[in-house]
């Protein structure tokens, strides 16, 4: 019982029972709303500065374009809170060493780690606001943004098209884009919505779209179809074409509100994802089970393994044909061997896009974590940095906070683009960035705790100023 009493005891002194701790929490409120302002601000400004043209022309009332602005907050604040916890750590703990505060606290006795504890708290509490807030909050914002970009899109519809997105605004279709080269879209990948009876699955080397009345029309050169029977899965049709037009009816120019609207990932909390993936697990396994029984009775392999083994079979089978049967013969079960190949070959690549949506799922519910965890980890990083510097000025906090979440972000999006293509697995990817930022927090820590050195990121900075002076005064003394 002692024991317990004195862990509670060591867990209220560090998380602000005593006096100096209470100090640090008013020390770190102000810079972190001050913060979070200016972040927010920045990130709104280039946001609408990106995204304008797609209002211009749209004779839309005030009120939805601020409405727009409003429901577009959210991630934005996601995003702004992080880096405003390592700019409000910096500029909190580095006044207090400015100061000399953290000097008459370590003298009077207080440990480094009492004085951090403060910061480590301050930390946890954000990153439970933030857990809430990207669950219960910013899914339902960025879906009702959606469906109203999507009206604001619909009333007069110009085409927006972002290379290496879904496009899922047009009803019945999901289409992907590769690459663009002004108007001409490259390597596209359009999925038609038929769950019940058919997958059809559309290639083509480039395409164009446009609007058509109330039409709108893609143009496909140079691709092929591919339709699987979902309730006959021996049924597979596959065809190449040189040119193909579809066109899909879009709403009238005016605009209308929609309610509901089907759910993107980052428009669901970890429930309703948990529930996609389930799912999604049951449909891949369905589509498994129907390639190997298509295999075993068609192939005589007893279970599917690749496509390269398969190929290897189908090969083999084709050259006996030949030796073994008549021209006309062979010719028609040849024929018949690529068709059931080429139908397997659609159903793997069927299996890839499940694990590849599944994977999106699984990226988005860690993300909604890993993201919100990156504030104690800032935390962790901004408090030695801060006291290492001994300067409290929004300059170093502002220099240092951008280079620490640029690289959090590069690996975050870089990590997030692989697990998307199943090249690795989810959790690494989301949160890889906060272990090694841990790493160097850990390091900082170490360093301050010991006050084996100083720290100041702008000297860092002026180090490449001073090395091209010096070059170029040895240039003119030469």
């Amino acid at each position: 019982m002692n024991r317990i009493n004195n862990c509670f005891r060591k867990i209220f002194h560090y998380s602000g029972g005593w006096i100096g701790a209470r100090y640090i929490y008013k020390e770190l409120v102000v810079p972190f709303f001050f913060s979070i302002t200016v972040v927010i601000f920045v990130l709104l400004m280039n946001f609408i500065l990106k995204e304008i043209d797609k209002l211009l022309g749209k004779d839309l009332p005030f009120w939805v374009i601020i409405e727009w602005i409003y429901l577009n907050m959210a991630w934005i604040i996601a995003l702004a809170v992080p880096m405003a916890v390592l700019v409000a750590s910096i500029m909190a703990y580095g006044r207090l060493a400015e100061d000399n505060e953290i000097v008459a606290m370590r003298s009077s006795g207080i440990s480094f780690m009492s004085i951090l504890a403060p910061g480590f708290v301050f930390g946890v509490i954000v990153t439970i606001l933030m857990i809430l807030f990207q669950n219960n909050v910013l899914p339902e914002y960025n879906h009702r943004a959606r469906l109203l970009t999507g009206d604001i899109y619909h009333k007069k519809p110009g085409l927006t098209i972002e290379p290496g997105y879904f496009i899922d605004d047009m009803d019945g279709y999901s289409i992907y884009i590769k690459d663009k080269k002004l108007e001409l879209l490259l390597d596209m990948i359009i999925y038609k919505d038929n769950p019940d009876k058919e997958q059809t699955t559309i290639y083509a080397d480039s395409g164009l779209i446009e609007v058509v009345g109330n039409n709108i029309v893609i143009s496909l050169f140079d691709g092929e179809i591919h339709e699987l029977d979902l309730v006959k899965p021996d049924k597979y049709r596959r065809m190449y074409f040189t040119k193909h037009k579809i066109s899909i009816p879009v709403d009238d120019m005016m605009l209308e509100r929609r309610e509901k609207g089907r759910r993107g990932d980052r428009e669901m909390n970890i429930t309703m994802m948990r529930a996609q993936i389930e799912n999604l697990e049951k449909s891949r396994a369905k589509n498994l089970k129907s390639i190997n029984t298509s295999v075993n009775k068609q192939l005589g392999l007893e279970k599917f393994k690749n496509l390269k083994e398969l190929r290897v079979l189908v090969d083999t089978k084709i050259d006996s044909n030949t030796k073994n049967l008549s021209e006309a013969k062979a010719k028609i079960e040849n024929r018949k061997l690529e068709t059931i190949y080429n139908g397997i070959k659609s159903q793997t690549g069927i299996l890839k896009n499940y694990k590849k949506k599944i994977n999106k799922y699984l990226v988005e519910i860690n993300k909604k974590i890993s993201m919100p965890f990156a504030c104690i980890i800032f935390m962790l990083i901004g408090t030695p940095i801060g006291v290492m510097s001994k300067k409290g000025g929004i300059a170093q906090g502002a220099v240092t906070s951008i280079l620490f979440f640029l690289i959090y972000y590069v690996f975050l999006i870089g990590g997030e683009e692989l697990a998307d293509m199943a090249i690795i697995s989810p959790f690494i990817a989301m949160w890889a960035p906060n272990f090694l930022l841990l790493g160097v927090g850990i390091y900082l820590i170490y360093t301050a705790t010991y006050e084996l050195r100083s720290f100041d990121i702008l000297d860092t900075l002026n180090i490449f100023k001073k090395i091209k002076n010096r070059k170029g005064t040895e240039n003119v003394s030469s």
